[in-house]
């Protein structure tokens, strides 16, 4: 709950910025006065204190900072004092300076190693408090120390690389800082943890923050403090003056020596030694802020980090795999693949060649399943729910939830899991796709124009290359809709279909159309969608905070639900043949508040697929040989969506996409979180059950198809 602070957020600090700027003129003047030579240090030093006080000064005055009062007031004091520190630290170093012989090498030594190591455990502090404040006393003392240590290494580098001078140390005390904070925000706006391949995306982050609200709470204005605190010991750091030139420049060598020695041995350690072995932990790999909270943000994030590459599986042979995978694709064929119904849906595709629209609707759910939001009178997206024609329709298994909206996007267009490839990877971000097989390439070598959509920045998730890599012709991206209109959180899903339709009127050739859509991005701040439209269901349960965000985001689903059921009549009116595939991404943040809160206590893998999936149907403006388009339900996961779909429209099938359309006779849908098997019941992905081995199969053609192309 927020505190009415006494007085503005901002006078404490703009108080102890103004005592700060006087003591750095007065030694500045003292030392003019008494004829020293001014050190620039005495400037230098204080001015990233300053920038803290200005910092949270500026906060109050915009009305972002939300810290109480005696936290603001800590701050100041604190960050003063620490910064008035580097001001008073140049008796002690000119003492040091006329000391004879090794001794103020020694001495130096020895307070530079218990400075560097006190602020390594006052990094951990400060990183900790932004975003693990109320967990970070039960972390494993091993766990802390293992992390002050990883921040020492770190600190041991820069302090090297920086000729022993604080000043490099720093750095590693204010990436620290900005992690705990970056994480802070993360959690806050995604229900999600910060994860190393998160800093490969940190433009797409940038671009989309517009959409969120920032306010600055006591743990982040307390890591600020903590920060300050280790600075300040760091600014007692500087080595003692040499006065022959040749002992500068075989010092100057030393130290970049030891740089590196230092950096060759923290990188094979990092290499060789993986943490999770040494530590005898293992974090979760699906949920990973939980491991977060329980061990501690930096061995999780070192772990996460060292887990990068594709794992191959255990006595994986590309012979035995391609077996495999023609086993199963000749059992497709003679079952599914010979029947009177695909027979006359592959006659009728090589006659139509209709084109194919998907669209992936950012964020889009039915969250209807939610009982006590179903009892408080919601019953999902109307047309949505209605459509009387569509061929399939059902839950979609997604890898993701909150965020990470190209990560489904990349189980669509690539048949390939998450499950299989590791948790917080992004492929768009981390691999060369130019070798992965892709439905833009398949179709492209069908005779379709290609094209892809997506009303924001063109390197968004590093979409301009991926997109070229996966075969995409064109990529339509926010500079192709200056002056549409807006909806909450970008260009309406209305001007993306009108722009289909324009792309549609362009050629009679077949065309294969992806549109990632903007309009429904989090976040679901109040004020963020017109009054006029807003619904206002409150469910038994949940907290004012979740239901107010609740009802913005769906608004934001029944506006494009409006939407969704103009472009399909226009769709039905066109003199051409069209399948559209249309699904959400994943869940909303919201989802994970309301999960939590509705089912409190709840521990179980129910709780978190609970919110691991999205909506989806498949329909066609023609009647589609062999299909009764009755909205058959069907539960699917995001990278077999595409194969299914062409099976049921007679579009030609890789042996890969024929494999795993084979492979749901015992594993109907899978994720990266878990499947569904053959009966009905929930399974973790890597776990024992009747089903291990179909799921074995796939990772390892997964593993053939994707990895080995990389």
């Amino acid at each position: 709950m927020i505190q009415n602070t006494p007085q503005h957020p901002a006078t404490g600090p703009i108080v102890a910025a103004i005592l700060l700027v006087s003591a750095i003129a007065a030694a500045v003047w003292y030392e003019w006065k008494t004829k020293h030579r001014i050190h620039p240090s005495t400037i230098l030093w204080p001015l990233p204190f300053l920038a803290s006080e200005v910092l949270v000064a500026t906060w109050g005055i915009m009305g972002i900072c939300r810290a109480d009062a005696s936290s603001i007031c800590i701050h100041a004091v604190t960050t003063l004092i620490c910064g008035v520190i580097p001001i008073l630290r140049r008796p002690f170093l000119d003492w040091l300076d006329k000391q004879d012989g090794i001794m103020p090498h020694v001495i130096s030594i020895g307070r530079d190693a218990l400075l560097m190591a006190a602020a390594s455990v006052i990094s951990v502090i400060a990183l900790e408090t932004a975003c693990n404040s109320a967990h970070l006393a039960s972390i494993p003392s091993a766990f802390f120390y293992v992390s002050a240590l990883i921040i020492f290494l770190i600190t041991l580098i820069l302090y090297f690389a920086g000729q022993r001078h604080g000043g490099a140390c720093c750095i590693a005390v204010v990436i620290c800082c900005g992690f705990g904070i970056a994480e802070h925000f993360v959690i806050e706006f995604k229900g999600a943890a910060l994860l190393p391949s998160d800093l490969l995306a940190m433009g797409t982050a940038m671009a989309v923050s517009e959409g969120y609200h920032f306010t600055f709470d006591t743990n982040i204005v307390a890591s600020l403090t903590w920060a300050a605190v280790a600075c300040a010991m760091l600014s007692l750091i500087s080595p003692p003056r040499l006065s022959k030139r040749s002992h500068v420049i075989a010092n100057v060598g030393v130290n970049i020596m030891c740089a590196l020695i230092t950096w060759s041995c923290v990188s094979s350690a990092f290499a060789n030694v993986k943490l999770e072995d040494a530590l005898d932990f293992s974090y979760d790999r699906w949920w990973p802020i939980s491991s977060y909270q329980t061990y501690g943000f930096i061995p999780v994030f070192t772990a996460t980090a060292q887990n990068f590459e594709i794992e191959r599986p255990d006595n994986y042979s590309d012979i035995e795999v391609q077996d495999i995978q023609a086993q199963l694709a000749a059992q497709y064929d003679a079952g599914r693949g010979s029947s009177p119904e695909r027979q006359a849906a592959v006659a009728q595709y090589n006659e139509l060649k209709p084109t194919v629209i998907t669209v992936m609707n950012e964020t889009f759910s039915d969250l209807s399943f939610f009982a006590a939001l179903r009892d408080a009178g919601y019953a999902g997206p109307q047309y949505f729910n209605s459509i009387p024609d569509a061929l399939i329709r059902g839950s979609l298994m997604t890898s993701i939830t909150g965020g990470g909206t190209a990560n489904t996007e990349f189980e669509y267009l690539t048949n390939n899991s998450l499950g299989f490839i590791g948790s917080g990877k992004y492929p768009y971000s981390l691999y060369s796709l130019k070798h992965v097989d892709s439905l833009a390439k398949q179709l492209g070598d069908a005779g379709y124009r290609t094209l892809a959509m997506h009303p924001n920045l063109p390197d968004n998730w590093n979409r301009r290359t991926a997109y070229q890599s996966l075969g995409f012709s064109k990529f339509l991206s926010i500079d192709d809709f200056q002056g549409a209109p807006s909806y909450h959180s970008g260009v309406t899903d209305a001007a993306t279909y009108d722009k289909i339709l324009e792309e549609l009127n362009k050629s009679d050739d077949p065309q294969f159309i992806l549109d990632v859509t903007m309009q429904n991005h989090g976040g679901y701040d109040a004020g963020t969608v017109p009054d006029e439209d807003l619904t206002h269901y409150v469910p038994a349960g949940l907290d004012d905070d979740t239901c107010a965000r609740m009802n913005v985001y769906l608004t934001c689903i029944e506006k494009s639900d409006q939407e969704l059921s103009a472009f399909m009549e226009q769709l039905r009116e066109l003199d051409r043949p069209v399948v559209l595939i249309f699904f959400g991404d994943h869940q909303p943040t919201v989802s994970t508040a309301m999960n939590d809160e509705l089912y409190a206590g709840e521990n179980s893998l129910e709780h978190t697929a609970r919110i691991y999936s999205s909506n989806y149907f498949v329909w066609a403006n023609y009647d589609v040989a062999g299909a009764e388009q009755i909205s058959q339900q069907e539960a699917i996961g995001a990278s077999e969506l595409s194969a299914r779909v062409f099976d049921l429209i007679g579009a030609p099938l890789t042996d890969y996409q024929k494999a795993l359309l084979a492979t749901r006779q015992d594993v109907p849908a899978f994720s990266g979180v878990c499947y569904i098997g053959a009966d009905g019941q929930l399974y973790v992905l890597d776990g024992d059950s009747p089903y291990a081995a179909a799921i074995d199969h796939i990772r390892r053609m997964q593993y053939l198809n994707f990895a080995r192309k990389l």
